[in-house]
């Protein structure tokens, strides 16, 4: 099965499962689990996605986001490439506000957390009750009008609430060299400036601008691997160790 294949399937399947696993990734379960002294599925949910961008980077939102499924089917309706992508300075604050409050939680609880998956309150496997399917609507329609607003990806550069939380572990992971999972340039001397790399990426980033010039490419990377197998010059590949300053 081709890599391109897999991928898409697996954001189908996410994205077809959403219903279910929409309430692990809100942002007020992990608070009510943590203010009940619980550490439990949802926490552990987005605790692991945090972590992932210490040596995945961004490859969850590439390959297992629900929101990147989404956004495939979503694509039908804009999928121009983001020209202006700015920073979204409002999201990141109100993901700070939330990442304090679940660690000041934490520290000011009178009890040590628990670990307990089955605890209530998105504990639990999210079908044990009709209230738990309820987040999932208006988020599709937020997902729909983001990328029918911004296009490709739209969701993403704009709305994802998980966004700013998992980039920030790919940044710290970059800054203290952890060994991850990158896309490298492995000759950028047989490139014939195509730009079939930068026309199929799925984050709109100019992969063809970062071969010319030698420059790795940026941490909003999802590691979806649509610039490597695009290519047909084989100037670009997936390595996983502590990435270079420079490619060559």
């Amino acid at each position: 099965m081709k890599r391109q294949t897999l991928r898409m399937l697996l954001l189908l399947l996410s994205f077809a499962v959403f219903p279910i696993t929409v309430i692990y990734m809100a942002p007020a379960p992990p608070i009510m689990s943590l203010k009940a002294g619980v550490i439990n599925l949802s926490v552990i949910t987005v605790l692991t996605i945090f972590l992932s961008g210490f040596i995945f980077r961004r490859a969850f939102c590439g390959w297992l986001c629900p929101g990147g499924g989404c956004q495939l089917v979503a694509g039908e309706l804009n999928n121009q490439r983001m020209q202006k992508q700015k920073i979204n300075w409002f999201r990141i604050i109100l993901v700070s506000v939330w990442v304090i409050m679940m660690i000041a939680t934490v520290i000011f609880s009178e009890q040590t957390p628990k670990v307990d998956v089955g605890h209530p309150g998105a504990g639990k496997f999210a079908t044990s009750h009709i209230r738990y399917f309820l987040p999932y609507i208006p988020v599709v329609v937020f997902i729909f009008i983001f990328v029918l607003m911004f296009g490709r990806r739209g969701f993403c550069h704009r709305g994802c609430w998980l966004y700013p939380l998992i980039a920030l572990s790919t940044r710290l992971g970059t800054f203290i060299r952890t060994p991850s999972l990158y896309v490298a340039i492995r000759n950028s001397r047989e490139c014939n400036d195509c730009k079939l790399c930068t026309r199929n990426c799925t984050m709109s980033i100019d992969v063809n601008n970062h071969v010319q010039t030698k420059v790795p490419l940026p941490n909003n990377c999802v590691q979806c691997g649509q610039c490597v197998d695009t290519c047909t010059r084989d100037v670009l590949r997936f390595a996983f160790g502590i990435q270079k300053v420079s490619s060559v």
